[in-house]
């Protein structure tokens, strides 16, 4: 059997509605055998472990099953990298797919380098239009040295998340990487704490991820990130304890969490009693955290911390105006 040279875990609850579209993505018949697929049962009620034991059956070299009682997102990412053998490592939302013939490439590159880090293109399909994030101004199979270059700050802000970036796996093992279990949004751990312990990116051409935005009760939907807002408020508190002897490239993930936390109880919730928790850990634990947020928000909260205005009224103008964020 080969050597594997790519480990993707696909985190799974309930998906039998989409679970066939993913899988079907990377289990073609020309994906090669290089491919590590750890595709974890999260204690699903529906079809999907028996979907996944047909595309075992499909594609026995590289279709590996974890069935396990439910313990959210973290403790499948936690679960799959316990057996991951493949050199890189990455995630794969079942609700997701990739671009079969960009991952086909993938490998094919994965071979040849040795960076910690591969981050590639990847579309964000919304009900009325679809997004694609590609690097500006890099030079592609490059090697970066992120002590010096601050390739992330600019022009490719957007193009840094979960579904783009590629570890290797040495690197979130020398972490001892364990996402939070029982909660949402701890694909944010996935990218804060393995960078820090970065040296080296390289930037692919390849397309690869597509993020799909349209279902329903997803976690990015605003109803449900109110219904979990206090998952995020974890998030923040376990990286601030910390943050102060993170890197830049890890400072930067913190701010866009921040970032996100902010705007949505400025912007979209009024919510003082759970913002000033947050402001005066921010405060307490990371000054230069605080300062960067609210420049990057226009100073939106210097303005409600002294004068308790918030900005809700700006979503419904958007809503209004029918932009789209």
């Amino acid at each position: 059997m080969p050597e594997k040279l790519l480990s993707v875990v696909i985190p799974t609850y309930n998906m039998e509605a989409y679970l066939r579209r993913c899988l079907d993505s990377v289990t073609r018949d020309n994906v090669p055998s290089s491919l590590e697929l750890i595709v974890v049962n999260d204690g699903s009620t529906d079809s999907s472990l028996a979907i996944m034991q047909e595309y075992a059956e499909k594609r026995p070299d590289i279709v590996n099953i974890i069935d396990k009682p439910n313990g959210h997102y973290g403790s499948c990412i936690n679960a799959a990298l316990k057996v991951a053998t493949g050199k890189y490592f990455r995630i794969l939302d079942a609700d997701d797919w990739f671009d079969t013939d960009g991952l086909i490439k993938l490998l094919n590159e994965l071979e040849k380098t040795s960076t910690d880090i591969v981050v590639t293109p990847y579309k964000k399909i919304r009900k009325t239009k679809v997004i694609e994030y590609k690097p500006k101004q890099v030079l592609y199979n490059h090697i970066y040295n992120l002590s010096q270059e601050f390739i992330w700050k600019t022009q490719n802000h957007e193009l840094f998340a979960m579904h783009s970036m590629t570890f290797k796996t040495s690197i979130l093992r020398n972490v001892n990487l364990h996402l939070s279990e029982g909660i949402c949004y701890t694909d944010n751990e996935f990218l804060i704490y393995p960078t820090n312990n970065t040296k080296t990116l390289s930037f692919f051409e390849t397309l690869l991820y597509n993020y799909d935005m349209t279902r329903e009760g997803q976690s990015m939907d605003l109803k449900v990130q109110i219904q979990n807002s206090n998952h995020l408020k974890i998030i923040i508190k376990r990286f601030l304890h910390c943050s102060k002897e993170f890197n830049c490239f890890s400072q930067y993930f913190c701010t866009k969490v921040l970032l996100f936390y902010y705007y949505r109880l400025l912007f979209l919730v009024r919510n003082d009693r759970e913002l000033k928790i947050i402001d005066s850990l921010v405060r307490d634990y990371n000054p230069f955290l605080l300062k960067e947020v609210n420049k990057q928000l226009f100073f939106a909260p210097f303005i409600w911390r002294t004068f308790g205005f918030h900005f809700y009224f700006y979503e419904k103008i958007k809503h209004f105006f029918k932009m789209d964020r």
